[in-house]
This record gives structure tokens, sequence and C-alpha cells, in this order.
């Protein structure tokens, strides 16, 4: 016989969940649809309001008898930090527990691995902390962002060329930050927090086309890693025999002919000016940009033969690419056999910040799981 502690903590966080998912709920909907008992339903209401996660929103109309009430989850009773690191700057996030941001900010931050940087850091989480007006008591954590390879402890790197970053960076940074914090790859957080927004559970495919391209594969709220935890590298798919030469030493990677920094070199490092100059069809912009969709467009292609599921874009150039999508999927359509009509490429929602999205949101599915 199943534990009774056991069963009592799942009512309660089916209950929760519930309510999480809808705007408005009533008691009687949460009984009729988790099949479960009005005493259970009111026992557990009442230890959910007594700790702040759920509230009561009004009534709904009335069929006949007693207006029954609106009740709604507490969104903001917890919340996260999210930050994404790169070579030059970091981006922080604030989210509630449904990954709504509630305040961010981008600051211009060069990645050394010197004590200053990491005072500097330190210094801009907590004026962060203190801008937003949040109490500190509510941040479940810090997800941090890193274009790195991650290992399962969520403190070790693995392998990282973008950044000049060292072995023990998690144990620097622990010296100046005092709240608890993992690492996650970028690109796997980025994904994480497209995957979150969907209605659907059906997997995706997420390349992250920022200044380096990486991407995640996605299902059922999880990530597949890989034995190595490597999987989703898609920037090291070679596009080209004996190509351009990648970051990472070999020729013909798809970051050479994929990255962002590609189309925003050529605007003075304003990827928002490139796409301008785009869609008033300025001939060298255009040109530019259709090479580029080229190579984009093999890619994904082999993204779809391998994955067979949507493939969603993100990262930079995904948050810029809503007007051009239909460009990019008659590319691939071309090269498909079996799909000509074929409507399976998407445009990222999160047009900004997504990787530090998903590193905070890393503790709020954690933390609602828990409840």
């Amino acid at each position: 016989m199943e534990n009774r502690m056991l069963i009592k903590k799942r009512n309660r966080n089916n209950i929760y969940k519930l309510i999480y998912d809808f705007k408005g709920i009533s008691k009687q909907d949460i009984a009729k649809i988790l099949n479960l008992s009005l005493p259970t339903i009111s026992q557990n209401l009442t230890e959910l309001k007594e700790r702040g996660l759920i509230r009561e929103d009004g009534t709904f109309e009335s069929t006949g008898g007693r207006k029954a009430r609106v009740i709604c989850s507490v969104d903001d009773f917890k919340v996260a930090l999210g930050i994404d690191i790169t070579r030059n700057h970091i981006s922080l996030v604030l989210i509630d527990l449904k990954g709504a941001v509630l305040y961010s900010r981008r600051i211009r931050l060069e990645f050394k691995d010197e004590e200053s940087f990491y005072q500097e850091l330190a210094q801009s989480i907590y004026d962060f902390v203190e801008e937003s007006k949040v109490q500190p008591e509510k941040i479940l954590g810090l997800g941090v962002s890193l274009p790195a390879i991650i290992g399962e402890d969520g403190k070790t790197i693995t392998y990282i060329s973008v950044l000049p970053a060292p072995d023990n960076l998690y144990y620097k940074m622990k010296q100046y930050i005092s709240y608890p914090f993992q690492f996650f790859n970028d690109a796997n957080s980025g994904g994480f927090a497209e995957f979150w927004r969907r209605d659907s559970q059906e997997p995706i495919v997420y390349v992250s086309l920022s200044n380096s391209v990486g991407g995640a594969i996605m299902y059922s709220q999880s990530a597949y890693h890989g034995m190595n935890h490597r999987s989703g590298e898609f920037g090291h798919i070679t596009l080209v025999n004996d190509g351009r030469t990648c970051y990472c030493g070999q020729k013909g990677c798809a970051d050479a002919y994929c990255n962002a920094k590609l189309l925003s070199d050529l605007t003075d490092g304003n990827l928002a000016e490139f796409f301008k100059k785009v869609d008033r069809g300025e001939k060298e912009y255009l040109e530019a940009f259709e090479e580029y969709l080229q190579y984009l467009a093999q890619l994904v292609y082999n993204l779809r033969m391998t994955f067979d599921c949507d493939v969603v874009l993100g990262g930079y150039v995904g948050s810029h690419m809503e007007k051009h999508v239909g460009r990019l999927t008659e590319l691939v359509n071309q090269r498909n056999p079996f799909e000509k009509k074929g409507f399976y490429i998407k445009v990222c929602d999160y047009k900004f910040e997504a990787s530090a999205v998903g590193a905070a949101l890393h503790y709020v599915d954690d933390y609602i799981k828990k409840i």
C-alpha cells in the first residue's frame, strides 16, 4: 500500500499544478478534474493558502446556486534569478513562478579571470536585486548560463573555448556570490525556456544563433544531454567539407557559417541595424543575408531529417527572424524530399535573454515539483 504521506504530497502537488495551469479555477472543478473529495480539496487549499502559494480572486458567475470562488496561484510568491555570461557582457533577469520576466538588465562587462571581474559580477547581481525591489528571501536561486559544456553536477565545466574561463570557475564565483547557483549550458537553457512556453509537449529542436551556434533537443520538459553532455552541439556539424575555420579548430563547421557575428560585423556589431538594412532592401545586406540563409537552410534541413520535429530558431538572429522565416522555410523545403510545403520552422517566443530565463527556470521547475 502506498505510504499515506506520499499520497498526501502527490495530491497537494497535483492540486497546486492544476491551479497553476489555470488563470482561475473553482474548488468544485478541481475535485471533478482530479477525482478527489471536496474535504480533501479543502484541506489542501487551506494549506496552500496559508503558505502563500494561492489566493482567492473574486467569484465565478452563478449557475443557479452559491457562487464559486475563483482560486489562483500567487505567481510572485517565489522568484528566480538568471544570468547569461558572455565574453563582453552579462544579462540578468528576474522571473516569477510562471516564467514571466519581472525585471531585466544587460551590462557591458568583459570576462576576465581576475578578482576585479568576480567582484564586479557580484556587485552587478546585488545591485540588480536591489533595483528590482524583490525581497531577497523570495529568491530560489541563481541560474548561470555559460557557452560551455557543463558536467552533471552543475558546477564542473568540461569544455569551454568561447570564454577564457578557468576550470574552477564555480568555486571562484562562490567566494563572491551568496545566492545558491548552478551552471547551465546557454543553448540548453534557451531551449528549456522555449519549451516551457509551448502548450504542446511535442519535442522540439532549438537552434541558438548567437555569436556562437548551439542548440538543444527538448522533450517532456527535459533536454536530451547525451552520454557526455554534448548533445545539441549543432554548431560543430560539418556544413562544408574543408570549409571555413571554426573557433574549435576544425573546418567547415556550421558555427563558421551561421553565427550572428557574420551579420552584425557588417553593421559595426549592431545586429538590429543589419536587419533594418535588409528590411529596407539594401542590396549589399540582402545578398549577405541570402548567403547566410542558404547555409542556415542546410543546417535546419539536416536537423529536420535527423529529429523529424519542429525546429525553433533562437539566439540573437532568431529574435529577428519573424519576417524572414518564410524565405528560410522555402529554402529548406527545396532540399526536403518529403515535405514541399512544410511549416516546421518556428521563431523563438523569448526574443531576448532566453538563456538567462532558461537558467532561472530550472530553479522554478524544481520548486514546483516539490510543492
